[in-house]
């Protein structure tokens, strides 16, 4: 299926990022293939793992994603190529993952050992994959301002995942607000030249459940008090 009111002319940041709201289940039916895509796979992962039922419509998944993506495609391969001499890949804040096998072979040919090819796929999957150690930055400068701030005692890092980290909140505006302004700018953080980019910028929303799991409210970055008040109003009608 394609999404009518895009075309490739129009691929561009915010009007991709807009498929998060316009084609909500889409986009969720998506990651399984994109994610197998980024970290390796071929057409052939499309068909076995995410059930596209035709070879010719898994090589034009295949082939659409790495047109669209040529340019991490050249950088992931460029790392992996570095690796080969170096014998390991910088990741994340300098953090090294050493590859001793991609440095005692040569890839891309019928010699290449099955070993190595999976290092480099996992070596690959390490350059990605170590950029969640931004959602910890972010939880440590959030937490060094709450704590010195009025509010110390009433938001409480309660769980980090990969992309995502988890707040008990007071039940109190003035406490959401604050906690939204500084996190929505924690999140913008991309001071580091591997992930400064002019049109291709990070960022965050914070997600308030309740009154449970099953009722998300995503709050815009920066909302003020009476903004706030207004949304939860709206949701809460519409929800009735």
């Amino acid at each position: 299926m394609e999404i009518q009111e895009i075309t490739p002319q129009e691929y561009r940041v915010k009007v991709i990022n807009s498929i998060k709201n316009s084609h909500k289940d889409l986009r969720q039916e998506s990651k399984g293939a994109t994610f197998a895509l980024t970290y390796g796979g071929t057409y052939k992962a499309l068909m076995e793992k995410c059930g596209i039922a035709t070879e010719e419509d898994a090589k034009r998944i295949e082939k659409a994603y790495h047109d669209l993506y040529k340019v991490s495609d050249q950088w992931v391969a460029e790392k992996i190529n570095q690796a080969c001499k170096d014998g390991y890949i910088t990741c994340a804040f300098g953090l090294r993952l050493r590859t001793p096998v991609l440095k005692e072979s040569i890839l891309n040919n019928n010699k290449t050992p099955q070993r190595a090819q999976e290092d480099a796929r996992t070596a690959g999957n390490a350059l990605g994959q170590s950029w969640g150690l931004l959602n910890c930055r972010a939880v440590c400068e959030v937490m060094e301002q709450v704590w010195n701030s009025e509010y110390k005692y009433d938001i409480l890092p309660v769980g980090q995942i990969h992309d995502a980290s988890y707040y008990i909140v007071k039940d109190d505006f003035k406490v959401i607000c604050f906690l939204n302004k500084i996190l929505g700018k924690a999140m913008r953080w991309q001071d580091n030249e591997v992930i400064a980019h002019p049109e291709v910028h990070l960022g965050g929303e914070l997600d308030i459940f309740y009154p449970d799991w099953a009722h998300p409210v995503t709050i815009p970055n920066d909302i003020n008090e009476q903004e706030l008040l207004e949304l939860l109003l709206t949701e809460k009608h519409n929800r009735e």
